[in-house]
């Protein structure tokens, strides 16, 4: 199910993946809101849906970081970010973070 966010809290996690990364696209739909972004430095897409499930908040990221150390640590780092500011936002307590397809412990 999709966060029901207002414009400023999409502005300012807008700002907290800027920080980190260039944002291409924000969309939200139905099921979640897609967050397409770009690493400049390291010429790579990076992919965000954020939804949440059973008062769980989900932040599902696909990117090329398997041979990329520094892009990883970049993503994890805006995910921990975004997770912060959606927890005291939503109310919402429990985060899981899937980084291609595995769980992982932001």
């Amino acid at each position: 199910m999709r966060i029901t966010l207002s414009e400023r809290q999409i502005t300012e996690i807008k700002r907290i993946i800027q920080k980190e990364l260039l944002i291409r696209g924000l969309e939200p739909t139905d099921e979640y809101l897609f967050i397409h972004c770009f690493s400049k430095p390291h010429k790579e897409t990076v992919y965000f849906h954020l939804f949440k499930e059973n008062n769980t908040l989900i932040i599902r990221c696909y990117a090329r970081v398997f041979d990329n150390i520094t892009l990883s640590v970049m993503i994890k780092r805006a995910a921990k970010k975004i997770s912060e500011y959606l927890v005291n936002q939503t109310g919402l307590q429990n985060t899981l973070y899937i980084e291609n397809g595995i769980e992982i412990t932001l």
